[in-house]
């Protein structure tokens, strides 16, 4: 349905447009590589997906999770919040060698060099000042993976890229290999950006930002317990739970990822659980690592996080852009690490004096040197 819309309308939507196109030249300025914008209000189908994960007991451990009233409504983060200003930075650099000795064990790709919350909220300040002089009567909040906001649903909206099935954002520049902050703000963006055809028609309706890329199609088919219903969006794990998949998915028929996590993490499209995730339990898990999951750890070698999802992801194979952010290349943690190095550690101050500055600061070394013994 289109209706006529005044001169004035247009000259309101078109002023906001070349507002966002100055914002997004100020960001990628200062170094974020992706840019989006999308209203506060979130999208209802994503909330309900989020609730339901919590209510199954997925997010594991993680009950700062279980925020689910300021993720409903960003009001409650930030007075009269309007718009919400997704940003992504590009942390990809290519593994110095895939192969491990006997000794070494395997850390996440982004834990490579400086931790991205310090860096990534550094540049976020710096927005922030950006914004404030260009808009000195509104409000604005940032976050780096830290705030009770449903990230990606928000990334998603605005454009800069879709969730795939491992549960990642996947853009069309970066693959998934990125790190994603917002900025949420009381300046109303996306009332003005009006969808206005050539004829000055506005459209009533308003839908997600597509990508343009071609979904991966390969001969491995879905399993039973992933089938993908695209008529209605659903994904059938128990046969009632909704998946966050949008019918124009990039992921397609494969499910590279689903079938190479050696914990069976991934239990539908999109939907991870938690305590099945070997990055979860080598970071966030203070307790005992169940049996069958140390087995997945020792087999794969993972210390510190796991990226065996975006390792195969067909997406991530053709988009390995290395980060031109050299704080991630400046190596602390590194790709591997010595089982030894950590189990010889005699202190936190000593650990701290190693690694300052380093995402493995997250785990503490109790934790490093419990997930080593299972290694060892």
């Amino acid at each position: 349905m289109l209706e006529h819309i005044t001169m004035k309308e247009k000259n309101v939507a078109n002023k906001a447009t070349r507002e966002m196109d100055e914002i997004k030249i100020f960001a990628q300025s200062i170094g974020f590589d992706l840019v989006g914008f999308s209203p506060a209000k979130i999208d209802k189908k994503s909330f309900d997906v989020y609730k339901k994960w919590l209510g199954k007991g997925l997010n594991a451990g993680m009950e700062y999770m279980e925020k689910s009233a300021q993720r409903k409504n960003l009001s409650k983060i930030l007075p009269n919040a309007k718009t919400v200003i997704s940003l992504a930075v590009n942390y990809f650099h290519p593994q110095e060698n895939k192969k491990t000795k006997k000794d070494e064990a395997i850390i996440a790709r982004y834990a490579y060099g400086r931790d991205y919350h310090k860096i990534i909220l550094k540049k976020l300040k710096q927005f922030e000042n950006f914004l404030k002089q260009k808009f000195p009567n509104d409000f604005f909040k940032s976050y780096v993976d830290t705030g009770p906001i449903l990230e990606r649903a928000y990334a998603e909206t605005s454009g800069i890229g879709q969730l795939g099935k491992n549960g990642c954002i996947i853009t069309k520049s970066f693959g998934s290999w990125i790190f994603l902050s917002e900025i949420i703000t009381t300046v109303d963006l996306c009332r003005k950006e009006e969808n206005i055809d050539e004829k000055g028609r506005r459209r009533c309706s308003r839908k997600i930002a597509c990508l343009a890329f071609e979904p991966i199609t390969h001969r491995l088919k879905l399993d039973k317990s992933y089938m993908l219903d695209l008529s209605n969006g659903k994904t059938y794990f128990d046969g009632t739970s909704p998946s966050p998949f949008q019918q124009n998915s990039p992921c397609g028929t494969c499910t590279r990822c689903i079938k190479a996590c050696p914990t069976g993490a991934i239990i539908s499209p999109g939907i991870i659980d938690s305590r099945k995730c070997i990055a979860y339990q080598t970071i966030e898990n203070r307790g005992r690592i169940p049996a069958k999951i140390q087995y997945a750890i020792k087999k794969t070698k993972r210390i510190f996080g796991c990226d065996i999802c975006q390792e195969v992801c067909p997406h991530n194979l053709g988009k390995q852009k290395i980060t031109t952010h050299p704080e991630f290349l400046q190596k602390i943690a590194g790709d591997k690490i010595s089982l030894k190095k950590i189990l010889s550690i005699k202190s936190d101050e000593e650990f701290l004096k190693i690694y300052a500055g380093s995402p493995l600061m997250r785990a503490k070394l109790k934790k490093l040197k419990s997930t080593a013994k299972i290694l060892n």
